[in-house]
């Protein structure tokens, strides 16, 4: 009886041997890395991008934008709607009031928006800005 001749060469089918599962990258030792979490040197300008410098003086707070007016949108019927309000934050919280005086286009509302702006030039607190929006209702 003759002997039948394989299709089919399926030692060519089985699975890889996997030696390792494991990435070796993990066992590096930590000399190693290119990351940078402290630096040490005065040679480094103020806005580096490292966590933590050894220089500076975490106590203090970074100066930031907590107030400002901005216009936005109401959409009506269909029809989009423009005005201004101020807004301010409080720690994480927004805060936000309308500045009455009517849409962007009213010389009201721009005259109001302008004592606004100036009021946050002048360094005046949100809470003082917000009596004096309140006022005007």
């Amino acid at each position: 009886m003759k002997e039948q001749l394989t299709l089919f060469d399926l030692q060519q089918y089985t699975t890889p041997v996997i030696n390792s599962a494991y990435d070796n990258a993990w066992y590096k030792p930590d000399s190693v890395t290119n990351t940078v979490l402290e630096q040490t040197n005065d040679g480094c300008k103020p806005d580096c991008n490292v966590l933590e410098q050894a220089t500076t003086n975490t106590n203090k707070s970074a100066p930031e934008q907590s107030h400002w007016v901005e216009k936005y949108t109401v959409v009506r019927y269909g029809s989009e709607h423009y005005y201004y309000r101020y807004l301010w934050m409080e720690g994480r919280k927004l805060h936000h009031v309308h500045i009455p005086g009517g849409n962007v286009r009213s010389a009201i509302a721009i005259g109001r928006k302008e004592k606004v702006e100036s009021a946050i030039a002048d360094g005046e607190t949100p809470q003082t800005i917000e009596k004096l929006i309140r006022s005007w209702r």
